[in-house]
C-alpha cells in the first residue's frame, strides 16, 4: 500500500541517489557547523530558514545537509522544489513524497503510516491540508519516543519555486504544526514576501533565520579561493598539465583579479573573466 503513494521524481529516501554534488569539503564550514548544531541540539527551534538570492548556493547547502543527516540516521525526508522539474514545480505530490520517505527513514513510521492509509485509502486524492494531517501529522505525532528518540530533519529546498502563492502559504502554515511531532524543518528559499512574512509572525523562539548572501566577504572569498584551487588542480590532473600548472605566481594573481572588490563596479566584469580564460588557454597550449 505504501508503494502506491504518489511520489515525485527525484525524491529518493536516500539523498545520495539525487546525484547532486554537495558543498566542497572545506567550504561553508561555519555555516554548516551552525546548521548541524541546530539539527542535533536538544532544545533547538523547530525551523531553520536559510534564505538567499538566486545563485548563492542554497540548494547545494540543502543537499549537503540532507546527505549529512541521512548518514547520521537523522534525515526524515527531503523535497527539492524546482521550476524546471515536472512534478517538483508544484505541491501536488509534496505531502505523499514526504510521507513515503518518512516510512523508509524513521523507525516506527512505516507501521503508523500503514494504519493511516488503511483507515482512509482515498487520502491521496484529498487536498494538501487533509493529506498533511492524515499522512504526516497524525502518524508522526503518535510515534513512541522509544521508536524515534531523537528528532528527524525534514529538508525542503526552494519553496519559492513552488507554483502558486496559495500553496506556498498553506505549506508554511502546515509547517507550524511540526512542533507537535519529532520533526524539525530545514527550509531554504529566496527572501520573498510570501515566505518571510508568515515566518516573521512566528515567535523568535520557534525558528532560526540565516541570510546566505550576507555572509562576510572574507569568508566568501576564502571559499572561492578553495574552490578554484581545487578545480584547477583537478583540471591539471585530468589534462596532464603537470603538477606546477598553472604556476605559483599566476594562481594568486588571477584569484585576486576575481575577488578584488575594486572590480565590482566595472561595467563589463566578463572582460576580466575573458582575460583569465585566455591566459589559461595560452598556458595549456605551450
Amino acid at each position: 500500500m505504501l508503494l502506491n503513494l504518489p511520489r515525485a521524481a527525484d525524491t529518493p529516501s536516500n539523498p545520495y541517489e539525487r546525484k547532486k554534488a554537495p558543498c566542497l569539503i572545506g567550504t561553508r564550514v561555519e555555516l554548516l557547523k551552525g546548521i548541524y548544531a541546530w539539527a542535533y541540539g536538544e532544545n533547538s527551534p523547530n525551523i531553520f530558514w536559510l534564505s538567499g538570492l538566486a545563485g548563492t548556493g542554497k540548494s547545494t547547502v540543502a543537499q549537503t545537509v540532507a546527505a549529512e543527516c541521512f548518514q547520521k540516521g537523522r534525515l526524515g525526508a527531503s523535497f527539492f522544489f524546482s521550476r524546471s522539474g515536472a512534478d517538483v514545480r508544484h505541491a501536488g505530490k509534496f505531502v505523499t513524497s514526504i510521507a513515503a520517505q518518512l516510512a523508509d527513514n524513521v523507525p516506527g513510521a512505516k507501521r503508523s503510516l500503514y494504519k493511516a492509509l488503511k483507515e482512509r485509502d482515498t487520502i491521496t486524492e484529498e487536498p494538501i491540508r487533509s493529506q498533511w494531517h492524515h499522512l504526516i501529522l497524525g502518524p508522526m505525532s503518535k510515534l513512541e519516543c522509544d521508536a524515534s528518540p531523537t528528532p528527524h530533519i525534514l529538508v525542503v529546498d526552494a519553496l519559492d519555486e513552488c507554483e502558486g502563492e496559495d500553496d506556498i502559504g498553506e505549506i508554511l502554515d502546515l509547517f507550524l504544526s511540526l512542533k507537535k511531532t519529532r520533526l524539525r524543518l530545514f527550509l531554504t528559499s529566496r527572501p520573498e514576501v510570501s515566505i518571510w512574512s508568515p515566518l516573521s509572525e512566528m515567535p523568535t523562539s520557534e525558528h532560526l533565520d540565516f541570510v546566505l548572501h550576507r555572509i562576510e566577504k572574507s569568508t566568501v572569498d576564502n571559499d572561492i579561493r578553495f574552490f578554484l584551487r581545487h578545480e584547477l588542480g583537478r583540471l591539471a590532473r585530468g589534462r596532464s598539465f603537470g603538477k606546477d600548472w598553472p604556476g605559483k605566481a599566476l594562481a594568486p594573481e588571477k584569484l585576486s583579479l576575481i575577488l578584488d572588490q575594486s572590480h565590482s563596479t566595472v561595467k563589463a566584469p566578463q572582460k576580466h573573466l575573458d582575460e583569465i580564460y585566455a591566459t589559461v588557454l595560452r598556458q595549456s597550449l605551450t
